[in-house]
């Protein structure tokens, strides 16, 4: 049975035993796969196994596929101020991308995503707000608004409900809140003129933790 071959990113790396090394790749044809690499640790060409680079990998056909041939397709120059970034996008597609599965619009936003981060002078919190909003949409979690957007008042005050959306709620709400106005900015995937950015990453870090228990996110730590 031939083997397959296929565009990948690293998204996860683990020892295994003495010498190898488990690779998780986001393939744009087999979506998310664990591979391993016999022998890794003294292969002198290691060092192209790095996050941010479009690869093309060739793996064998089993439970644990081997990882039999790799080369660089495309490198991407990260900043290095959004390196911190990257790990958390990276750990949000290992803890919750089902393994095995077909994600091509998944690699695809997230090929696009990385040329974008390689060059965008946008602020942190859009660039968060931005990769958790599309992977949660991916996922089957898009975070919608009850009340349709040409029925959002700008001076209104919402909350979010996780089974419902975005609802009206009074201004003397004591949980994350935005304005209207900032609403119609996230349905309309304006991000960078949102003005509650903090807030808003705290309501997509609520969703994300409720899809992603009782797994931690790690990176939540290292990302302020």
């Amino acid at each position: 049975m031939s083997n397959i071959t296929d565009k990948a990113f690293i998204v996860h790396s683990k020892p295994f035993r003495e010498t190898s090394i488990i690779f998780d790749f986001l393939t744009r044809e087999n979506g998310l796969v664990s591979t391993i690499l016999k022998g890794a640790k003294k292969r002198k060409d290691i060092s192209q196994l790095q996050p941010a680079r479009e690869l093309i990998i060739n793996t064998s056909r089993a439970n644990l596929p081997l990882l039999i041939k790799y080369e660089l397709n495309q490198s991407y120059a990260i900043k290095k101020e959004h390196l911190l970034l990257l790990i958390y996008f990276n750990e949000l597609i290992y803890r919750l991308v089902p393994k095995n599965q077909p994600q091509k619009t998944l690699f695809k936003f997230y090929h696009n995503y990385i040329s974008y981060m390689s060059s965008t002078q946008d602020d942190q919190d859009s660039i968060i707000i931005g990769f958790e909003l599309l992977i949660l949409k991916n996922l089957g979690y898009a975070v919608t608004s009850d009340v349709p957007l040409s029925l959002i008042e700008e001076n209104h005050i919402f909350y979010y409900d996780k089974l419902k959306g975005f609802r009206r709620v009074s201004n003397h709400y004591q949980g994350n809140k935005i304005s209207g106005k900032d609403l119609k900015f996230l349905m309309n995937f304006d991000i960078n003129s949102i003005t509650a950015k903090k807030i808003l990453r705290n309501i997509t870090k609520d969703v994300i933790t409720n899809i992603a228990s009782p797994k931690s996110i790690k990176s939540f730590d290292i990302i302020k």
